[in-house]
């Protein structure tokens, strides 16, 4: 466990067993949001929306009606089905394609359905936006910039995870959440507009019935962002409080109220259903300790 300040100082750290700040873990779904922000400094260039249609850049959808637009797919909601090619094996261009080819669970836009291949999605989109593989692009643009050294895509460069495939440690993904803390800027250097954090984490699905879905069911929030969870909002809907928890129990989150961030850094193999809901519990008593 540790929790630090905007200014990157460690106010709080306990370590059990064999992992320390600098063990390489594998955090599943907790890539989500590191590939969320990588694609958010394009549209900080302006040189696609979130709402643009993606078959500008891969026409493989052109024909998808309505269209599918990056908030979708990074919220959840484009109707796009996870297609068995995540499991890996394949480059993210030839996984796209396939899954482009399958059929979606329902029309762009018209309900919220948290899945993985989505975010493969992005991940093709960023290749292409970027002009090289979707590991480099990240580190260009998100880890080099924060000296996350340690942060790696185990497999071929083209064949990254852009959904559930990071390997971090804590010291490097403390530094992530400074920048997100901090309005998209850390140690001087501004990876992110104000805008494009606000975006990553406030609630995208207000719209949306999300109660029945598998991963709100685990999580127990029916608020999604751009990539991670708004965990607490106050009375205005405005977040407080955002994580980017993963199935093996990785939980990352931003405290806004607290200023600080905070890391529950294990590699959980029980299965989401448990892994997640134990280590929220213990972030959820971290912050009140806080907040007191």
């Amino acid at each position: 466990v540790r929790i630090g300040r905007a200014d990157g100082s460690v106010i709080y750290e306990k370590s059990i067993g064999a992992v320390r700040g600098s063990t390489p873990l594998s955090v599943a779904s907790s890539t989500k949001w590191l590939t969320a922000a990588t694609f958010m400094t394009f549209v900080d260039q302006g040189v696609i929306g979130l709402d643009d249609n993606i078959a500008k850049w891969l026409p493989e959808f052109s024909n998808d009606a309505p269209p599918v637009s990056p908030r979708q797919l990074l919220s959840h909601t484009s109707g796009v089905r996870d297609n068995k090619c995540q499991a890996g094996g394949m480059s993210l261009s030839a996984c796209v394609k396939a899954i482009a080819s399958s059929a979606r669970q329902f029309p762009a836009g018209s309900k919220f359905s948290y899945g993985n291949s989505d975010f493969l999605v992005i991940g093709r989109l960023v290749e292409i936006l970027g002009g090289a593989d979707f590991a480099t692009i990240v580190n260009q643009r998100i880890t080099g910039p924060l000296q996350m050294n340690a942060t790696t895509w185990p497999g071929a460069p083209s064949m990254a995870n852009a959904a559930f495939g990071v390997r971090v440690t804590i010291d490097d993904y403390g530094k992530f959440l400074q920048m997100v803390l901090n309005r998209g800027e850390t140690s001087g250097t501004r990876v992110l507009s104000g805008q494009a954090v606000d975006a990553l984490i406030s609630n995208q699905v207000s719209a949306y019935d999300t109660t029945n879905d598998f991963a709100v069911g685990i999580t127990k929030i029916p608020r999604y962002g751009l990539g991670g969870w708004p965990d607490v909002v106050n009375e205005f809907g405005g977040t407080v409080v955002a994580s980017g928890n993963g199935a093996m129990g990785f939980y990352p989150w931003v405290d806004y109220a607290t200023n600080t961030w905070g890391i529950i850094g294990v590699q959980d193999s029980r299965g989401a259903q448990v892994a997640v809901p134990a280590s929220q519990k213990v972030a959820v008593e971290a912050r009140n300790a806080l907040s007191r």
